[in-house]
């Protein structure tokens, strides 16, 4: 076909469609891909009326177990990522200067090591990309979902293992410990005495916890303790903790942020357990270089400030 006919083509085309016909080819779902570009079911409908008349083919038909790809859809999906990965490179400038970046990062991360990072962060963002704005996020259970949508950034957090396409490097390992404050703790060489009622506050540093407090708990036999109250707040564990016979897993490193306590304060029950802590991101975010560069100095002041902080009480 002649150029000239192809830029013809060109002209009659909404680029943009290609991005809604990515997702909806990846959830032969017409729902579901409404939700991930925010917008209403029936806008979906028409975004998919104008891509079948433009490739003049049904693209998605339904069948016995939903939506199925055409021949056509699935060739045409074959090319579209790598296609769509390549516009976005041209996009984006090799001259990336942090001084002249503009924009809104916005991370996920739980408040104790939010704590930690904050200030030597900020003052960082002030000297080196003053037109930046950071937007800090508490750990919530549907983190990885809005950072495969985009709706955040990256996610900094204690996991196991992270969910595909999610990208991860790990900065550091901290260890967690049961700890109490209260000095009439009832514990002998570490172990629960079931007398003194053990209430467990639930602390939610990450999205999958469940098997290291267990492992925790085993520590001091305390498996069939209760739970009195579960929060994501650091603040408010360590206001709970003043009550009697409560306990929680936290890091070690948070004794050098709660500067009214003594090191002599924390009664530390059963052995620590080293856990990762991890950096997570999507490979296909906006502004790459932006998030490139955001991401070596957000972990530069984690592992930094991690080294110092992570000290045995």
């Amino acid at each position: 076909m002649p150029l000239h006919r192809n830029f013809e083509q060109l002209k009659d085309c909404d680029l943009n469609l290609l991005i809604a016909l990515s997702v909806l080819l990846k959830e032969a779902h017409v729902t579901k891909a409404a939700k991930q570009l925010n917008l209403s079911q029936s806008a979906m409908s028409q975004v998919l009326k104008r891509l079948r008349l433009m490739f003049e083919d049904p693209l998605l038909v339904k069948g016995h177990n939903g939506m199925t790809l055409t021949n056509k859809a699935l060739s045409i999906e074959q090319d579209l990522k790598p296609l769509l990965v390549k516009v976005i490179e041209l996009l984006e400038t090799d001259d990336f200067d942090p001084k002249t970046a503009r924009g809104r990062i916005r991370f996920i991360m739980n408040d104790a090591t939010a704590q930690l990072c904050i200030a030597p962060l900020l003052s960082r963002m002030n000297e080196l990309a003053p037109n930046l704005e950071i937007e800090y996020l508490t750990q919530r259970r549907d983190g990885f979902q809005e950072l495969r949508r985009g709706q955040v950034d990256l996610i900094v957090g204690f996991y196991d293992n992270v969910p595909k396409p999610i990208q991860s490097m790990t900065l550091a390992r901290a260890n967690w410990q049961m700890v109490s404050l209260s000095h009439d703790f009832a514990v002998q060489q570490g172990e629960y005495n079931a007398e003194t009622g053990l209430k467990l506050l639930r602390y939610q540093y990450q999205e999958h916890n469940q098997i290291h407090v267990i492992n925790a708990l085993k520590k001091i036999n305390a498996q069939e303790a209760s739970y009195a109250l579960t929060s994501g707040s650091l603040s408010t564990m360590i206001q709970a903790l003043k009550t009697e016979n409560t306990a929680t897993l936290i890091p070690h490193y948070i004794t050098k942020l709660l500067s009214e306590y003594e090191a002599e304060s924390f009664n530390w029950l059963g052995e620590p357990i080293a856990l990762e802590l991890k950096l997570c991101w999507n490979s296909h975010s906006r502004n790459a270089e932006l998030q490139k560069w955001f991401r070596k100095e957000l972990s530069d002041i984690l592992q930094t400030h991690l080294t110092i902080e992570s000290m045995t009480p």
